[in-house]
């Protein structure tokens, strides 16, 4: 199962007119990522709940036969959170034994076969794949006891400290037993870390632990977005982008930037888009049929597809959304541009330059 329902509030204004999961991540969708992490690890059937903007996932996911796995569908009308959503789904996923759910907001490279293995030898009726912590990162401490089970989840069930627990972060990747759907209230809202989780450790059922030590970022906000996706294009071999390596992290997708443009890897450039004498690249995704102008400068940044970039524009750790024209000579950072249209300007201090609306990342 890959949740998907989410209203995408933390995404926002990236979010307003479509699913989070929807968004480009290296030029396609970040959900056809997860779809195809899940088919290299041999899953062939994912359901996918949705609510907020569902037409903008049915749309690029369709029946999932271009992206080899069947796809169904769970409609949730009114939003259920992680454990009533999965519930809803019972139907269609308890006939399929030991299964795995996924957050679609976050990328991982986990090796899901070493994961299911571990959850079978523990006996485990439910287990979470967990990452290190990472310093400064806002995220709810889970801790492990002996044998890696889970003891606590950011502090439910409460009671005393458990020594020597290990302390980490949750990826979004849960991996059940079927019976997990005894455990969950009929219907209505409820999250599973925070109203299943902590009842079943309290009763002793085994809720075990895989700890991921590879790579893993969440997507949850636009700079966690803007910074997994460098991530991902500097750090790790991405499927498909193989083929369009023509040098050491530049990747070139039927796009021939002039001679005299600086590129500095990671760098991603779609097709059709046209990159303008002496431009300066350096750290950037941009989306097909995009145009940035002669003399333009980009660092840290993310470019859609469609937009427009003016000549002798400087932009660093931005992101620029399809169809937007930012105009020549705008020297920007740490800023989110929009198409003007659908934006009334005044719900994210939202400021006007030229035909876009612009406000902080």
């Amino acid at each position: 199962m890959i949740l998907a329902a989410g209203l995408g509030e933390r995404m926002r204004p990236l979010t307003e007119d479509r699913a989070k999961p929807s968004l480009p991540l290296l030029n396609r969708a970040i959900i056809v990522h997860a779809l195809h992490h899940l088919k290299a690890h041999g899953v062939t059937e994912a359901v996918i709940n949705l609510h907020h903007q569902p037409d903008s996932i049915r749309g690029i996911v369709g029946d999932g036969s271009r992206h080899g796995i069947v796809v169904r569908y769970s409609e949730e009308p009114v939003i259920l959170g992680t454990a009533g959503g999965l519930k809803k789904a019972e139907p269609l996923l308890r006939g399929a034994g030991t299964f795995i759910m996924v957050n679609s907001d976050s990328l991982s490279d986990c090796d899901l076969g070493a994961a299911l293995w571990e959850h079978r030898q523990a006996g485990a009726l439910a287990t979470l794949v967990l990452a290190p912590p990472r310093p400064g990162a806002d995220y709810g401490i889970v801790e492990t006891a002996e044998q890696y089970r889970i003891a606590r989840i950011a502090g439910r069930p409460p009671g005393d400290p458990v020594p020597g627990a290990g302390r980490f972060h949750f990826t979004g990747v849960h991996i059940f037993e079927p019976e997990i759907f005894d455990e969950m209230p009929a219907a209505g809202k409820s999250d599973i870390n925070s109203d299943v989780y902590p009842r079943l450790i309290a009763a002793g059922r085994t809720i075990n632990a895989f700890v991921h030590a590879g790579f893993w970022r969440e997507l949850g906000t636009p700079g966690l977005y803007l910074e997994g996706s460098l991530a991902l294009l500097r750090e790790r071999e991405v499927p498909g982008l193989a083929r369009l390596r023509a040098a050491e992290g530049i990747y070139l997708d039927d796009a021939s930037p002039p001679s005299n443009a600086v590129l500095e890897p990671p760098i991603l450039i779609g097709r059709g888009t046209i990159i303008g004498s002496r431009a300066l690249l350096g750290a950037v995704v941009i989306g097909r049929q995009a145009k940035i102008g002669k003399g333009a400068s980009l660092r840290s940044t993310i470019v859609w597809d469609g937009a427009r970039i003016g000549e002798g524009t400087s932009l660093s750790e931005c992101i620029v959304t399809s169809g937007v024209y930012v105009p020549p000579g705008v020297s920007l950072s740490g800023k989110i541009f929009l198409r003007a249209e659908g934006h009334g300007g005044t719900r994210r201090r939202f400021e006007r330059i030229g035909s876009c609306w612009v406000t902080g990342l």
